[in-house]
């Protein structure tokens, strides 16, 4: 797949811009602050329906104007051509999407996942540093992207979690029901939620399982040392379960769920929340390190807690980059790979390894401060593969 072209309209600091894109390497370079990165949120925008950065709507449009317009060309393997167009009014808070002139309603089902996207930036370090949230988003939505059937389940998952807490909160706070009443509807949104988690569960550790190969792949490739990473699940329905060494099961899946929320009712009841589901799940990173006495790699050690600045931001290229190669095979093209000052994140030797690879990758997409990397592209892009984008104030030079 190819962005051909986008066509920014009062989009963020762009008055008006279109750019016509290489369908090799985009180089967009500039200072901080003037634009480069708006670019590739708008291309967010178009392929997950929303700013990559987490912004909401409303910030994005241009200050002291209404709405904002994109307008994106795509070109797939088969050459055909599709044209999506965003827009945004800020006074409305309405959003209003087509694809080739003709109304989406639906987002979601629509065009989310039908055009692959892989964005890399200094932002993407929540999902090593942050929260149990930032995992689940991650993985999410790169098997949301591959898979329509978990969407539905995330989308089930959700209304049954808001139905259950507007249960609780009306019996604990308001005291709407009484026990008996309680009881049987709290057992009615419970038997959906074991069987809605189940299948979340199910569907990450099936995920994960065939997910290490890539990764441990491009982990290896990015690292000089005897270093393995490791990506293990943790529920409280199955406890910390590394897929390649558990057997995946189903109806077992069911019933631990089934014992977990059992267990925390009383809890739920007076904390008024869900406290128990794959909602409050969590990926685990851990890296493993060889120990030359012992000849064998060591237990290995919580990246979270205890890996250093540089050992996050390996870890953090070699899930973007499984990330690329499992959704190329999946969706059979190459994802559009976006990197938003990812080089001046990283130490020399790993900005080789990678720039030695991203002819790999399909189209890409590289903002930067620094001009001086064009001159390590130059080893393997021919000068017609890249084209070079000087960003000014919300504006492209020529």
């Amino acid at each position: 797949m190819i962005l051909k072209k986008i066509l920014l309209k009062n989009f963020r600091n762009y008055s008006g811009q279109e750019i016509i894109f290489n369908d090799k390497f985009n180089f967009i370079y500039g200072n901080n602050g003037h634009g480069k990165t708006n670019i590739l949120e708008a291309v967010s925008f178009t392929t997950f329906g929303k700013s990559f950065l987490g912004a909401a709507e409303a910030d994005c449009v241009k200050f002291g104007e209404k709405e904002f317009f994109i307008e994106s060309d795509f070109l797939n393997d088969l050459d055909n051509e599709d044209r999506l167009v965003i827009n945004y009014n800020s006074e409305t808070r309405s959003k209003s999407i087509s694809r080739n002139k003709e109304k989406v309603s639906s987002f979601s089902s629509e065009i989310f996942g039908r055009y692959p996207i892989v964005f890399l930036s200094p932002h993407s370090l929540n999902i090593t540093y942050g929260n149990p949230s930032d995992r689940r988003k991650f993985f999410d939505i790169l098997i949301s992207q591959s898979s329509r059937l978990y969407l539905d389940y995330l989308k089930e998952l959700a209304k049954i979690l808001r139905q259950k807490n507007a249960l609780l909160k009306n019996y604990t706070v308001f005291k709407k029901y009484s026990r008996s009443q309680f009881e049987d509807l709290v057992q009615s949104y419970n038997e959906k939620l074991i069987t809605v988690s189940a299948n979340v569960i199910f569907k990450r550790l099936n995920f994960l399982k065939e997910f290490d190969s890539y990764f441990s792949n491009n982990f290896s490739m990015l690292t000089v040392e005897e270093h393995e990473g490791s990506i293990s699940y943790n529920s409280d329905a199955t406890g910390e379960t590394d897929p390649l060494k558990s057997q995946i099961d189903f109806d077992e899946i069911c019933r631990k769920m089934k014992t977990a929320i059992d267990n925390r009712l009383d809890d739920e009841i007076k904390r008024a929340v869900s406290l128990c589901g794959p909602q409050r799940d969590d990926y685990i990173f851990r890296l493993k390190k060889s120990d030359p006495e012992k000849n064998d790699m060591s237990k290995g050690f919580d990246l979270k807690n205890f890996a250093s600045q540089g050992e996050h931001k390996t870890f953090l290229v070699a899930l973007k980059l499984s990330e690329f190669d499992i959704l190329k095979d999946k969706k059979g093209t190459n994802p559009v790979l976006l990197l938003d000052d990812v080089l001046s994140e990283l130490d020399q030797s790993r900005v080789s390894k990678i720039i030695s690879h991203l002819k790999e990758y399909g189209q890409i997409f590289l903002t930067t401060t620094d001009r001086s990397y064009l001159d390590n592209l130059g080893e393997f892009y021919d000068e017609k593969e890249i084209s070079v984008f000087e960003i000014e104030e919300g504006k492209v030079l020529d």
